[in-house]
């Protein structure tokens, strides 16, 4: 069938800026699906509609102000030779415990007249890798699955064909990273419930909330 639904959100949403209070989930701005009926979501956040067939968004959203990034990354740059520059990069997961990231990558670019890279990790991990691609002269770091809470350091050993200098340091990054993160969310947005409002109608639903943050531009320069 295509009976109506009612999904809730947070109590405590506020959209716009400047009208949040302490422990809001606040949004910049959002937009909804024009199948969505508001004419409650002021008094209680709840949206009811009817879905079209298929996979579709009821709700997207922005959000600006101030939240914990899910990662956070310190670089810097040492000489450790004539001709040759490491990059240490230490990597926090600054989400919960419970929580890790999944397929993580970072991606380092490396100077022109770069001759060889030696990538290392600082511990041994399950599921870990780095390579060196000379072509794109950028180094490559995967980690399978970063547990929250937890830190690594990871080392690019870079050789050049010509003694180091200023400009060559300048040519190091920026990094960029790429990860997603089971069963959490950024913007604290949550799912209060999902109904069906018609009660006496005898459905048999299978329904299921799921959460996923995905990195999209998420870089950081040396």
């Amino acid at each position: 069938g295509n009976p109506e639904l009612r999904l809730a959100l947070n109590e405590d949403l506020v959209i716009g800026k400047g009208n949040g209070s302490y422990g809001s989930v606040v949004l910049d701005d959002c937009n909804f699906h024009e199948c969505v009926h508001l004419d409650e979501f002021e008094s209680s956040r709840t949206l009811h509609f009817l879905p079209p067939d298929g996979e579709f968004a009821v709700l997207n959203y922005r959000i600006t102000a101030d939240y914990r990034a899910p990662f956070k990354l310190y670089p810097t740059i040492e000489e450790s030779g004539t001709y040759k520059v490491d990059v240490i990069i230490v990597l926090r997961a600054d989400i919960p415990e419970a929580n890790y990231g999944s397929n993580v990558t970072l991606r380092l670019p490396v100077p022109r007249n770069t001759v060889s890279v030696l990538p290392e990790f600082s511990i041994e991990m399950p599921g870990c890798s780095a390579e060196y691609n000379a072509n794109e002269k950028k180094v490559l770091f995967n980690i399978r699955k970063f547990n929250g809470s937890s830190e690594i350091s990871l080392r690019a050993r870079i050789t050049l064909d010509t003694p180091v200098t200023a400009a060559h340091k300048k040519e190091i990054g920026p990094i960029s990273m790429s990860f997603e993160i089971p069963m959490y969310n950024v913007s604290n947005l949550q799912v209060r419930y999902l109904r069906i409002s018609e009660t006496h109608k005898s459905y048999n639903p299978c329904r299921w909330v799921r959460y996923i943050t995905q990195s999209s531009s998420y870089v950081c320069r040396i």
